[in-house]
This record gives structure tokens, sequence and C-alpha cells, in this order.
């Protein structure tokens, strides 16, 4: 009888413990989270207020040349090589010396490949890949170096010394290394084959910071000796990808010229589906710089798997680290590079009108002069000097902020080929706050609104 009571007495309690407990329902369960699309932006909740000085204390780190990455060009003979070199103090100071053109006009003594930069905090929408430590890491409040999700560590764009060492590692990837020791990471190829100086490719260098959890990423620009960066076996691929990334309509000015596809319908029409074919098949079958430099990136990651990854470049080389950066959700520092909006647009990075919220949202400063009529997008039509030596460089819409130096206005400059030059341009960035007589250390810099490129021609 007494276990009776005691069986009855547990029911009665269980029954109480149901009614003010209800267990979990596998079917109510939170939903999974949505696939984020593929175009920019990348709709995610808001982020939270901006950080305070309490919250987020500016770090300051040297970089150092560490890594170069080659990759073969498509067409080419070396296409399917891959290459890394690690570099040393000794391949540093040679690379510093080999180059009599770079050191005459831009180095300084001593120069070892090392930079400075300033980093601040830039609100993320997240991007395909944007799995840095900085932006994952739990809000440890006895850290005071930790800040609110989704906020990221960025090059700070009103840091002058930043600014500089930024543009000094685009000028970094210009300079042949002449060393032995490259270790092949790609697919199989023919051990007589050559690449990077002696051959089409991209190139990619990359600066480790002192604690490694943070690199910068430089891609080469376009080499061509009216661009002032020495001529070199590069530059027919890099004319080819400049005309198929910069162009209206595949490099088709008017009747005299080639052409690098087949979408030109004659007159100012252009197929439409044919261009967003084009720029697919590019992208499929690695035909564009743009998808290797999605390789070279890569090839970072593995060898610094743990790092944030900031990127810059310079023309042809600061688009592809812009378009990369989108694509990856990774900061860009880019100097003097053509428009990159459209062919954003054309391979699906970003959706067609893009807004200023839109524009303020992609963590990528693209700095410029208006003397240079490359990213003034004003280097076109037949008395220009990118028409004589067969480049369509027609487009001026750059994706996210636009940092302007006015050199015309300030300097009284005019608009010449020459001012698309590294070394033009380091000299003018090194020197804005004299040349301004105090006025302005950098640029403010601000998305492009209302900016159209193409506008003269009809897409069917």
């Amino acid at each position: 009888m007494r276990t009776l009571h005691y069986l009855l007495a547990c029911s009665a309690i269980l029954v109480s413990c149901s009614e003010a407990w209800q267990w979990p329902n596998p079917a109510a369960a939170a939903p999974r989270m949505p696939q984020i699309p593929f175009s920019w932006p990348y709709h995610r909740p808001s982020p939270p207020q901006q950080p305070d000085s309490t919250t987020f204390i500016p770090q300051k780190q040297i970089f150092k040349l560490q890594h170069i990455l080659a990759h073969g060009a498509p067409g080419a003979k070396s296409a399917k090589v891959f290459r890394s070199l690690a570099v040393d103090q000794v391949t540093r100071l040679q690379m510093a010396q080999v180059n009599s053109l770079l050191a005459a006009e831009s180095f300084s003594p001593g120069t070892t490949f090392e930079h400075s930069v300033t980093d601040t905090f830039f609100p993320m929408d997240g991007g395909e890949d944007d799995d840095d430590e900085d932006t994952t890491r739990s809000q440890d409040t006895s850290n005071n170096n930790v800040f609110p999700l989704p906020w990221k560590r960025v090059p700070n764009a009103e840091d002058h010394a930043t600014v500089v060492s930024m543009v000094r590692m685009a000028l970094d990837c210009y300079i042949d290394p002449k060393r032995q020791g490259w270790v092949d990471i790609g697919d199989n190829w023919d051990v007589s084959t050559e690449i990077g100086w002696l051959e089409a490719g991209l190139r990619g260098y990359i600066f480790a910071s002192e604690d490694q959890k943070t690199i910068v990423i430089g891609i080469k620009g376009t080499s061509l000796k009216l661009f002032g960066t020495g001529g070199g076996p590069t530059g027919n691929n890099d004319k080819l990808n400049d005309n198929k990334m910069f162009s209206c309509c595949c490099g088709k000015v008017d009747r005299t010229w080639w052409g690098v596809c087949g979408c030109y319908m004659g007159g100012n029409s252009c197929n439409q589906q044919c261009l967003v074919d084009d720029a697919k098949k590019d992208l499929d079958e690695s035909e564009s710089y743009y998808a290797v430099g999605l390789k070279v990136v890569t090839a970072a990651k593995v060898l610094y798997p743990h790092a944030s990854i900031w990127l810059t470049g310079h023309s042809l080389g600061g688009s592809v680290a812009s378009l990369l950066g989108i694509r990856q959700g990774y900061p860009v520092f880019t100097y003097s590079s053509p428009g990159d909006v459209r062919y954003g647009q054309k391979v699906g990075l970003v959706k067609p009108h893009l807004k200023e919220s839109d524009l303020k949202k992609m963590p990528v400063w693209q700095f410029g002069h208006t003397g240079d009529p490359v990213y003034m997008g004003t280097c076109n039509g037949a008395a220009s000097t990118c028409y004589s030596a067969g480049y369509a460089l027609e487009t001026k819409c750059h994706l996210g902020r636009a940092c302007v130096y006015d050199t015309m206005t300030e300097l009284g400059w005019g608009q010449d080929i020459r001012g698309h030059t590294i070394f033009t341009f380091i000299n003018v960035v090194e020197n804005w706050y004299n040349m301004t007589k105090g006025r302005e250390k950098v640029p403010k810099c601000l998305p492009q609104t209302d900016c159209q490129d193409c506008v003269q021609w009809q897409y069917v």
C-alpha cells in the first residue's frame, strides 16, 4: 500500500511539471539561415551602432613582403603554371636593386619592402567568404580591441601614411625578384615553361603583418611603357583583359578595331546576352584575370589560413583587386584604376542601377586624380593616346568610394596619359599636403552617384 501511495505521488508531481514545462517541438525549431544571394549587396540585418573609442583601438601594423604568387594567363603556353616564391631578406634587398627604373624613380635608400598601415573599422554586410578572424571572434569584454559584429578592421583611408603604404605595396608588384626557388602549386605543366616575367601571367604579392594575422595581397597592373611600368611580355594579355573589362562592347571602338569577342552588332549596338555569356565563359574556363585572381586569393589563404585579407593594386591590378574584394568581402585600396562597375555587373557581382547606399556598403576605396584620363574615363576617342595604343578604356564609374585628388584645380594640371603612371601618382599621394598648402592630406572618399557608362551604346 505504501508503494502505491508513493507511485501516485510521483505521478502527480510529473503531471504538475508537465503543465508548467513544455518540451521543445522539433517542428517549431528556428528556421535555417537563408542562402545569401550572389549579387551585391548581401542582405543581412543592419549593423550595430558604430563602435566608439572604448570598444575599438586602431592598430598600426608593419607589413613585409613574404610571398609572390604567379599564375599563367589563358591562351599562353604557361596557362596551367601556378608557382609560389617565398621571399627572404636577401631577395627583398636584391629586388630593390635589380630594377633600375623603379629604383631611380621611386625608392629611397634602404627600402626593404616593409610598409606601415593603420586600421579603422567598417560595417560589413558580409560576403560569400567573410570568415576572417577579426569578424568572427567572440566579444570578450576583457579585450579592449574587440568591437560589435559585423564591424571589420580595414585600412584607414583617412590616414595619410596608410594611403602611402598601400600605394607603395601596389608599386612593389611590378618588381621582378629574379630569384630561383619557385615551388609549383598548380596543375601539371611543361617544366621548360617560364612565366611571370618571361610569359603572360597574373602576379599576387603577399605582404604579411608581424603576427601574420593580416595579409595584404597586391595585384600587378598593366605592363606597358606608355603607362610607366616598363613594358614587358605580359603586355599582350594585359591589354586583352583591359579591353574586355573596361570597354563598352568587347573593345570594338569603331569599324577599324577587331574587338575581343563577337558581341558587336554594328553601329553603336551590342548584344547584351552575348556579353553576359562571354563573361560567364571567361569565369568557367578561367579565361580572365578576375577568374585567375580568385585562384591567387585561394592560394594565399592556404599559406595564411588564419589571416584577415586586404587587397591593393594599381591600374588593371586595382580593378582586379576591387572585384576580388567584393566577391570575397575583403577591403581594397586601388590606385588609378579604370571604372569597374560595368564589368562587376556583367559578371553578376553587383546589381544594375546601384544606389549610393549600395556603394557605401562595399569595402572598396578607389584613389585617383583628375589629371589621369584612365581613372577619369576620358582616355577614349580617335584623338586619345589610349585609342592610338589599342586600348579601349571607356568606363569611368567605380565601385565603392572614389577618393579623387583634384590635381587639375589645385595644381593646374591638364589631363595627360603620363598622369596615369604610378610614379606620378605616388608623388601626388605623398606630397598632397604640401601641394595644397596644408588644406588636405588625403581627399574625402565618396560614392559616385548618378554615374553612367557607355550611354551612347544600345544593348539589345
